[in-house]
């Protein structure tokens, strides 16, 4: 069932960020050509200053746009279809309600991600002439180098550990904003201002748990300033330690609400 639900909100999400997807490529596209354009009589021209400039203002309010229309997006989907009137159809589904949260939880991963590879791609696109992409993997390359120098073999580990450690964050930032939503739906008027209110208090409480987390390890704020690979691996551990028990507790709390305290009138 996890299956069909996944398919479904897929689909209904796709409608509206693969569109603002394709427009923000090409209006990338398009401020590139202007940017490579040597027609003198073009370039000194007011026409062309003032279409170059409108194109340049669009491609900037359509990238804010798509990480305004993510959150946006994320919110709404969860609250509308758990919490507001979908909600009845929703929990009429065989479905238990950690799927539910499951799946809006996979579904908001999946367009977070997107949208930053999206918004990555039309920076390249965008990239001067005088950076060639040669120059840019180069640099990578020996960016790869300087890590391999340093950590060895195990720089391929560290790479996929730190890939984990950021879908682990991007979890628990959205059962976290789920948690909120799901505690500020008990109150019984102003439910989004009760909302964002527990965000905060949630947002604070957690801040609490790093600092009491911090100081019962020890020398917690200095694992970024790791040297070798066995260091680097105890700071995984922490961290991996701390964000899972937080993101566990979001989605246990919000499961809780949904299950035992939903009210959807």
């Amino acid at each position: 069932m996890l299956r069909k639900l996944l398919k479904y909100e897929i689909k209904a999400t796709a409608r509206l960020f693969l569109p603002l997807y394709l427009v923000l490529l090409v209006f990338a596209g398009i401020n590139r050509m202007f940017s490579i354009i040597h027609f003198e009589s073009f370039n000194d021209s007011a026409f062309g200053g003032i279409t170059a400039g409108i194109s340049m203002t669009v491609y900037i309010t359509l990238m804010a746009g798509t990480f305004v229309m993510t959150l946006v997006v994320l919110i709404q989907r969860f609250y509308k279809n758990l919490l507001g009137d979908e909600g009845y159809l929703m929990f009429t589904l065989p479905v238990h309600s950690w799927k539910h949260i499951l799946n809006k939880l996979i579904v908001s991963m999946i367009w977070v991600t997107s949208s930053g590879i999206v918004a990555l791609l039309s920076v390249l696109i965008l990239v001067p002439l005088d950076i060639s992409l040669k120059e840019f993997l180069r640099q990578i390359r020996l960016f790869g180098i300087q890590l391999m120098d340093q950590f060895g073999v195990g720089v391929y580990l560290i790479g996929l550990e730190t890939v984990f450690l950021s879908f682990l964050f991007l979890a628990s930032g959205i059962l976290m904003i789920y948690a909120a939503i799901a505690l500020g739906h008990l109150f019984n008027k102003h439910k989004l201002l009760a909302s964002f209110g527990m965000y905060i208090v949630l947002g604070t409480i957690s801040k609490i748990f790093l600092s009491v987390y911090a100081l019962s390890i020890g020398h917690f704020e200095n694992i970024e300033n790791v040297g070798t690979f066995f260091e680097s691996q105890i700071a995984f551990f922490l961290v991996f330690i701390y964000v899972t028990v937080i993101a566990a507790v979001y989605f246990l709390l919000t499961q809780y609400i949904l299950k035992k305290k939903l009210n959807l009138e």
